[in-house]
């Protein structure tokens, strides 16, 4: 057992005004003020954690280069956050619950991967979802992966490429993204869809098995997109009329 996992574990227990201040002095973390750290466990070789941001309980986060969460950001109960080169978590990020977001630690891949997790400002990931990051995933500011049970992979065997979502997009439940696959801004994906390629489109619907465009949004749709993802901030970011999404 490292030094780290063994100091990780043994401050568990500890109320988090106690928890953060050990991290800051034994492992070098950079935390914010106003930080809150549950029943925990937080393993990376650099950690750095912004003003006002809220960790729940029962969440392993580990074994990754660097970990970056930036201001406010919210991570729930019960996920598992594991390895890569770095996670980065823009300011007001979510992370519900019960989510499964890990890189393969030792892939054996054809070429180079890139093991990075971004998530931009305010983007949202809600619970039961499943992330591969053994190349770069990216879910632009205030992506919503909403509901329960997608899969985002960026591995099939040794073959190994990058997922992205678009900014200000939201993605229904069980969805499924394959390697190489993407979907553009202002996008909304229907449930149970299968992207299987790269979609540049924007302002649209995507939707079947395998994926495609069924219509530009409409005045009705195009309020999923432009609905601020953290009511509880200053939700002027999130916004875009309608004549920006539909060009």
């Amino acid at each position: 057992m490292t030094k780290q996992k063994f100091i990780a574990f043994l401050l568990l227990p500890l109320p988090s005004f106690l928890k953060v201040l050990a991290y800051r002095y034994l492992l070098g973390y950079q935390i914010g003020k106003g930080v809150h750290i549950g029943f925990s466990v937080l393993i990376a070789s650099k950690c750095r954690i912004g003003a006002r941001t809220r960790i729940g309980n029962l969440n392993y986060i580990a074994y990754m280069q660097e970990l970056s969460l930036g201001e406010d950001v919210r991570i729930g109960h019960v996920n598992i956050l594991l390895g890569g080169r770095l996670v980065e978590l823009g300011n007001g990020a979510t992370i519900g619950r019960f989510n499964e977001i890990n890189s393969i630690l030792s892939p054996l891949a054809r070429g180079n991967n890139d093991p990075v997790l971004t998530l931009g400002q305010r983007a949202v990931v809600t619970a039961w979802h499943k992330i591969d990051f053994t190349d770069r995933v990216t879910l632009e500011e205030s992506v919503v992966l909403a509901g329960r049970v997608s899969n985002l992979w960026t591995h099939n065997r040794q073959d190994v490429a990058p997922v992205r979502i678009g900014a200000h997009s939201y993605v229904g439940s069980g969805i499924q993204m394959v390697p190489g696959s993407s979907i553009g801004r202002h996008c909304v994906v229907g449930l149970g869809s299968v992207i299987t390629k790269a979609h540049t489109e924007e302002g649209v619907l995507l939707a079947g098995v395998p994926a495609k465009v069924v219509k530009q949004l409409d005045e009705e749709t195009i309020k999923l997109v432009t609905f601020p993802t953290r009511p509880d901030l200053d939700g002027s970011a999130d916004l875009v009329t309608a004549s920006e999404v539909t060009g």
